[in-house]
């Protein structure tokens, strides 16, 4: 029993793997970016002026992965390099004019679709799909150790307890 839930949790993780590869080949073929590089621009003009160590740890990315995506962003005139002291080795990320305008007319790095359900969700079942998906990724992290798993939410119980609302209803 154990196996066969195992086989379908990973059957399912890579269905979204796929998922994702086929929007970002998507992307990349209606706007000329990959997901991860529409990702790194994102969080450049959310947080920037931004170091690349601090970006690759908001996007999850490996730094030089991140070095290379910025060089491609870059290259495209959607973001520039600026340095922040005289010290040439402090480098930070900005977005350009040309990136937020990029930006005003690019799709969200996620499906709409996929959003659009997200939103008619009640909160408390977003709340224990982040949950879930948090477990999964605390499982799959190769330094964390097990004992750190998230607590769910106040309001979201185990799957086998009674589920309240966050007002505390049944």
């Amino acid at each position: 029993m154990e196996e066969n839930i195992s086989m379908q949790i990973m059957m399912r993780l890579r269905q979204i793997i796929q998922e994702m590869s086929r929007h970002s080949k998507q992307l990349q073929e209606k706007y000329n970016i990959t997901l991860p590089q529409l990702i790194c621009l994102k969080e450049v003009a959310d947080h920037g002026p931004i170091a690349i160590g601090a970006l690759t740890q908001i996007v999850f990315i490996n730094n030089s992965t991140v070095t290379g995506i910025i060089d491609r962003l870059e290259k495209r005139k959607l973001v520039q390099r600026i340095r922040i002291s005289k010290d040439r080795r402090q480098v930070h990320v900005e977005i350009t004019r040309a990136g937020l305008t990029f930006l005003e007319d690019a799709p969200t790095p996620i499906h709409h679709r996929f959003m659009k359900k997200l939103e008619q969700m009640k909160a408390k079942d977003v709340s224990m799909l982040l949950w879930g998906l948090e477990l999964l990724v605390d499982m799959l992290d190769q330094t964390a150790p097990a004992a750190n798993a998230p607590n769910p939410p106040r309001h979201v119980m185990h799957p086998d307890e009674n589920l309240t609302d966050p007002n505390g209803n049944i």
